[in-house]
């Protein structure tokens, strides 16, 4: 079979995957999708890697750490398809990187309308930029400066996008929403749980209109900066623990515990072929204290419940990550959960995991409606009570409420 090299035939091809998968649903996106080139903003990059269902690194830190990259083309066409633009809105989008999501927007609401994108980084920004003009997009203007406070001269804007992952909901952008406007927000939940939220106003509250489980860059250098650190975990292989300032979390003594016997515990909770884990994973980031983290790499005797790694449950000196084993019933193959504990407490936080997994296998499952989230900020919190105590979590500047029905 002959390899599709040229950039139309790649750019086609990308378009017929997303819309098969669902993530593409629109024709006004689609058509964006066909038409805005891709390579064109990541031209130091292999051709069929620009088009691959990937993110592309753009910028590290003096650690190495990436700060900023183009998303994965079906993260771009979810929150595209989220956002909902239209032709004549004035867009404000927190995250320019490389322009590719601009220049997206710009075909979105063309003729009339405009877009701003606004970054951190002066070099950013200068790329943002050139690779624009260079797109010919003449309806976008890219911004020095802090996402999260906004552009309140230009305010206010029909459609508010961040593409890039905050802790909290920067309150000073919701009063440059306008009527009837939408704000499109990755945002944690606690942990490394994060949603990309889609929020529309309702009195003093906001709900959403849509929510998915995505992942992005941690804003940085202003309102709402969302500090990560990776620890680096001690003894063979290369496992990490992505841990957040909100966790209460002992890095020096949690980095030692994978050295520490493992306390081992198997639920009854089976998941099958294509069984979502994003569901388990919001219910546990609600109702464990520390929520889950990223616990990414490989280790002899580590048994992670994924080839990247595995989710962990975080103690101030213990954690406790998930993992499963195969089985086969009337009904085909399985994977039974299990949680497997180190640290002082090892035993303990497996045990509190394992209860809280069968909770949530035994209330919601993967067979209940998705949850609905409501937000608040200021004195509107009060007026958000959820059905279910737990399933509240108070920031420094938002309260985010998720409206869960049970089983029957």
């Amino acid at each position: 079979m002959t390899s599709v090299t040229a950039p139309a035939e790649l750019r086609e091809a990308l378009v017929t995957r997303l819309t098969d998968s669902g993530h593409l649903r629109t024709p006004e996106v689609i058509a964006a999708f066909r038409g805005v080139q891709r390579h064109q903003f990541l031209p130091d990059v292999d051709l069929q890697a620009a088009y691959a269902e990937d993110a592309v690194p753009t910028k590290h830190n003096e650690t190495g750490e990436m700060i900023s990259c183009i998303s994965a083309p079906s993260i771009v066409a979810t929150q595209l398809e989220q956002l909902g633009a239209e032709s004549g809105h004035k867009i404000l989008e927190a995250g320019a990187a490389t322009g590719y999501n601009a220049r997206l927007l710009a075909e979105l609401v063309a003729p009339q309308g405009h877009v701003w994108t606004v970054d951190v980084d002066q070099d950013l920004v200068d790329n943002a930029q050139k690779n624009l003009a260079q797109a010919r997009a003449t309806n976008v203007t890219v911004v020095l400066g802090d996402g999260a406070a906004g552009l309140p001269k230009h305010a206010p804007f029909d459609r508010i996008q961040f593409t890039v992952g905050t802790s909290d909901i920067p309150v000073k952008i919701l009063d440059q929403l306008a009527p009837g406007g939408r704000l499109i927000i990755p945002m944690r939940i606690r942990g490394s749980i994060s949603r990309s939220f889609a929020f529309e106003r309702e009195g003093q509250t906001y709900k959403t209109v849509s929510s998915e489980m995505m992942t992005f860059v941690p804003l940085r250098k202003g309102v709402c900066n969302d500090i990560r650190t990776m620890v680096d975990m001690t003894g063979e292989g290369d496992v990490l623990l992505e841990t957040y300032s909100e966790q209460n979390v002992d890095a020096e003594a949690i980095r030692t515990v994978l050295d520490q016997p493992p306390a081992e515990i198997y639920t009854d909770v089976k998941f099958r072929k294509n069984d979502p884990y994003q569901w388990l994973y919001l219910y546990l980031a609600y109702v464990l204290p520390n929520g889950l983290s990223r616990m990414p790499g490989s280790r002899p005797g580590l048994t992670p419940n994924f080839g990247w790694g595995s989710m962990a449950a975080l103690g101030d000196d213990t954690l406790a990550y998930l993992t499963k084993r195969e089985g086969e019933d009337e009904h085909g193959m399985f994977w039974q959960l299990g949680v497997i504990g180190h640290g002082p407490r090892a035993a303990d936080l497996a045990d509190q995991v394992a209860t809280e997994i069968r909770a949530w296998d035994q209330g919601w499952g993967n067979n209940t409606p998705e949850p609905g989230f409501r937000m608040a900020v200021g004195d509107g919190r009060d007026q958000l009570t959820p059905a279910d105590p737990r399933f509240v979590i108070d920031k420094a500047y938002s309260r985010i409420v998720v409206d869960w029905p049970r089983k029957g």
